[in-house]
C-alpha cells in the first residue's frame, strides 16, 4: 500500500516548512494576499457566464476560447460565483487554522487549492486583469508550495522580482523623469520638478543593483536596504493604493527583517528546480522587451512579466459596425479617462472580433485605434 500522506510530505518538502519559522510567517503573508485578491474578485464579472454571453469577455491570445469554460454567474444574475468564493474563503480560513495547529500538510493543501484557482483565473480565463502584486504572491506561493530549499529561493526570488521590475523602467519616461511629470498631480508628495529625474533613476539603480544588498552578509548594508525598500513600498502605496503593499511590505519584513547570512547554493538536485523557475521568470520578462517595435504602444507580451501603466499614454477606440440592410453603421467608441488605463489594443479588439464571429448580420467592422 502507498502511504499517500508520507508521499505528499516528501513531494512538497513539508518537513522544511515545519522546521522554519520564516516559512510559517510567509504562509500567513501569502494567505492574506490571496484573501485580499479573492475579496476583490468576488464581485467582478470578468469570468461570469453573462459576460461571455454578452461578448464582453477578453481571453488571452494563447487561449482565445476561454469563455467556453466559464461556469460561474456573478450577482445580480446568479449566486454561484459568491458561493464559490465563500468556499475559497473557508479553504483559506481552514488553512490558517491548520497552520495554527501545526498541521502543515492540511495548510499546504488549502493554499494549493487557492493557488490553483488564481493561476487558472489569471492566466487562462482572463487577460491583463492581474497586477504586479498578483505576480508577487504567486511567485512566493510557488516557491512555498513546490520548491525545495524554500527559504533560500523565497529570498532570492523576491530580490529577483526587484531586478525584473527595474527592466520595465529602462524607458525614456523614467530615465528623463517624465513619467510623473505627465500626471496632472505629479509625483505624490514631491509634485513636479527636475529632482524627479534623480529620484526615478535612483530607484532604477536600487531595484537593479541595490536590491542585492538585502542578501548581504554585512548587517548594516542589509538593514539599510531593508529600510530603503520599506519606505519605497510605503511611498508607492500612495500611488497604487494598499493592494500592492499588502503583499510587498509583509513579505519584505518576514524575509529580511532578521539578518541571516545568505550563502549562495550551487546547482544540485535540491536547487535545480528553483534556478529553472528563476530562468522562467526572466524569460517571461524578456518577452515584452525582445518584441520588435514600440512595445509601449502595442503592449505585446506585456503580461508575461512585470509591467507598469504608461502615465503619458491615452487612447481612443472607434468602431463602426456595418450590418445587413442598414445604411448607417452602429458606432462603438471607447476612450481612456485615467492615467492608469494601459491602452492595450488587444483588449479593445477582442470584443469586436467576438461580435464579428457571432453576429451573422455583421458585414464588416471598421476599427480605428488612436494611441
Amino acid at each position: 500500500m502507498v502511504d499517500f500522506h508520507a508521499l505528499y510530505r516528501r513531494t512538497f518538502g513539508i518537513k522544511e516548512i515545519e522546521e522554519s519559522t520564516l516559512l510559517h510567517l510567509l504562509f500567513y503573508v501569502i494567505s492574506l494576499s490571496f484573501f485580499v485578491t479573492f475579496y476583490g474578485w468576488v464581485e467582478k464579472s470578468y469570468v461570469s457566464v453573462m459576460t461571455y454571453v454578452q461578448g464582453a469577455h477578453v481571453c488571452p491570445p494563447y487561449f482565445p476560447s476561454c469563455g467556453d469554460f466559464y461556469f460561474l454567474e456573478a450577482l445580480p444574475n446568479g449566486y454561484s460565483q459568491s458561493a464559490f468564493y465563500i468556499f475559497l474563503f473557508l479553504t483559506l480560513g481552514y488553512g490558517v487554522y491548520a497552520a495554527y495547529k501545526k498541521d502543515w500538510v492540511s495548510a499546504h493543501q488549502a493554499l494549493l487549492i487557492a493557488f490553483t484557482w488564481k493561476i487558472i483565473w489569471g492566466f487562462f480565463l482572463t487577460y491583463g486583469v492581474m497586477g504586479n502584486f498578483d505576480y508577487y504572491d504567486l511567485v512566493l506561493a510557488f516557491v512555498w508550495l513546490f520548491l525545495r530549499e524554500k527559504e533560500y529561493f523565497a529570498k532570492l526570488s523576491f530580490v529577483f522580482l526587484y531586478v525584473l521590475a527595474s527592466t520595465i523602467k529602462i524607458d525614456g519616461g523614467w530615465i528623463f523623469g517624465n513619467y510623473f511629470n505627465s500626471l496632472f498631480t505629479g509625483a505624490p508628495i514631491f509634485g513636479e520638478g527636475p529632482w524627479l529625474l534623480i529620484l526615478t533613476n535612483a530607484l532604477i539603480v536600487m531595484q537593479m543593483l541595490g536590491s542585492w544588498l538585502l542578501l548581504s552578509r554585512n548587517a548594516l548594508l542589509q538593514q539599510g536596504a531593508l529600510v530603503y525598500f520599506m519606505f519605497f513600498h510605503i511611498y508607492s502605496g500612495i500611488l497604487v493604493n494598499y493592494r500592492y503593499i499588502t503583499v510587498s511590505i509583509p513579505a519584505l519584513f518576514v524575509l529580511f527583517f532578521q539578518p541571516k547570512p545568505f550563502v549562495v547554493q550551487g546547482v544540485r538536485k535540491a536547487t535545480i528546480a528553483g534556478y529553472l523557475f528563476l530562468l522562467c521568470l526572466l524569460a517571461g520578462q524578456l518577452v515584452g522587451i525582445l518584441i520588435p517595435g514600440n512595445q509601449k504602444e502595442t503592449l505585446e507580451g506585456n503580461f508575461y512579466g512585470l509591467y507598469m501603466f504608461e502615465a503619458n499614454h491615452q487612447c481612443i477606440s472607434s468602431a463602426a459596425v456595418y450590418r445587413e440592410g442598414k445604411m448607417e453603421p452602429t458606432l462603438m467608441n471607447r476612450e481612456s479617462h485615467v492615467a492608469n488605463n494601459r491602452c492595450d489594443p488587444y483588449r479593445y479588439w477582442f470584443p469586436l472580433q467576438t461580435l464579428c464571429a457571432r453576429d451573422s448580420t455583421v458585414e464588416r467592422i471598421v476599427w480605428t485605434f488612436d494611441h
